[in-house]
């Protein structure tokens, strides 16, 4: 049976052009000039999604989306608009809609959504590629010196979740959407403001400076660590991420993002992915040195990091094994992005830190903690792991390994990940 696609457009021109991509693509197409003649037609023909725009005279786009959410919560809706901000996005998404695309529209942007929202929520998307059988694919380790093979089912969320924010160092404000997707397809990102996306993948990784920072084409998106490793401990691995240039910093720790992953729901999928194991040591930096991270083989994901910055605070150490996302949840999650004054000067030379606030940033000085109490004696340490986990998933899979780290940062961690994969892929 034909799916059935409402446009909703003022535009003539865009009804038609939308009209004739989707007929030939053998889709059912209603066509609405504008929000109440949408209403209308919803009383004798009922679509399967309905492609919305978001400005339009009389009765806009976000009128017209609330009743259609009322009258039929079940229909997907789609955004369109060529004035939208992440804001339009966000409060479109809290409303209903199952995606948000910017004009000029462009027909490969178009059917993606589509198909993306029409596949959301099923239990059995055909991607192309034969299934797994669960029972030919589970393996369990027999033993602590044999834990490879480990296979889990792919995941992704019941529902697209959105958030508002700012970015720490762009200042812009921003936000997420976060949308389901099919097994295989990955983590990938999208910039609102363009059709292009960028996987989270190691070999997409742009910058390290004060944050991780992913490229691909004309789109970058930075600030992704946070975010990324709490898709790794819920071990989310098809996932689409909608947002702003940079992600918002919300209170500079990863508490909101467990949240909105919990409130998403978490669904798993008919196909498997094997676990990164951990299979040697590898190091970057000296160990009998200033700094270093090393990783090695372990049955299960712990992590290890001592710093003794600054001097007036001492040393401060941290380990954490993963034994459930709730230890996550109350051990690692809550600890905030800290900085010291002196840097505040340095990043601002580099443009970055625009987006620090009293609120979303521990500040340091050369004696103490200037602007809140510490969640944690050793809530930086606490936070440098956070930011392991997040890189670590940049592989590509969940992780399975025991990683050490002493004075560490971004830059090494993706050091580190190099030195993985290319043992790996050897």
């Amino acid at each position: 049976m034909k799916n059935r696609i409402m446009v909703v457009d003022d535009e003539a021109s865009i009804r038609r052009s939308l009209s004739d991509i989707l007929i030939d693509e053998g889709f059912d197409v209603i066509l609405a000039s504008d929000g109440h003649e949408a209403l209308r037609r919803l009383d004798t023909a009922i679509p399967d999604l309905i492609l919305l725009d978001i400005w339009m005279p009389g009765m806009d786009g976000t009128e017209v989306l609330k009743e259609i959410k009322t009258r039929r919560p079940d229909i997907k809706v789609i955004v369109i608009s060529g004035h939208g901000t992440i804001e339009t996005a966000v409060k479109a998404t809290k409303l209903g809609a199952s995606d948000y695309i910017e004009k000029p529209l462009s027909l490969e942007g178009v059917l993606l959504a589509i198909r993306r929202a029409l596949a959301e929520g099923s239990a059995h998307i055909e991607a192309g590629k034969e299934k797994i059988d669960s029972a030919s694919v589970r393996k369990t380790a027999e033993a602590e010196e044999d834990f490879e093979g480990v296979y889990i089912p792919q995941r992704t969320i019941r529902k697209s979740i959105v958030v508002g924010g700012q970015g720490l160092h762009s200042g812009i404000k921003t936000g997420l959407i976060l949308s389901p997707l099919p097994p295989n397809s990955g983590i990938i990102f999208n910039e609102l403001s363009s059709e292009e996306t960028v996987p989270a993948h190691l070999d997409y990784v742009h910058s390290t400076d004060y944050a991780t920072t992913i490229k691909s084409g004309h789109i970058s998106i930075m600030t992704i660590e946070h975010l990324m490793a709490v898709l790794h401990i819920y071990k989310i691995t098809n996932i689409l991420i909608k947002t702003g240039y940079e992600i918002p910093i919300l209170d500079g720790s990863a508490r909101r993002f467990c949240q909105l992953i919990e409130d998403a729901g978490i669904e798993e999928q008919d196909e498997f992915v094997e676990e990164l194991t951990i299979d040697s040591t590898y190091t970057v930096g000296n160990i009998n040195g200033d700094g270093f991270i090393s990783a090695m083989p372990s049955p299960e994901l712990i992590i290890q990091y001592s710093m003794g910055y600054p001097p007036s605070l001492g040393i401060q150490e941290a380990r954490f094994v993963l034994e459930s996302t709730e230890v996550f949840k109350q051990e690692i999650a809550p600890a905030r992005t800290y900085g010291s004054v002196k840097d505040y000067g340095k990043l601002e030379a580099m443009g970055l830190a625009k987006g620090g606030r009293l609120s979303n940033v521990i500040l340091i000085d050369d004696e103490k903690v200037i602007n809140t109490s510490l969640r944690f004696p050793n809530e930086f340490a606490r936070h440098k792991i956070l930011d392991i986990l997040g890189d670590l998933y940049l592989l590509g899979r969940p992780v399975r390994g025991e990683i050490h780290a002493k004075m560490t940062g971004h830059t090494e961690n993706i050091n580190l990940l190099r030195k993985i994969a290319s043992c790996k892929r050897d």
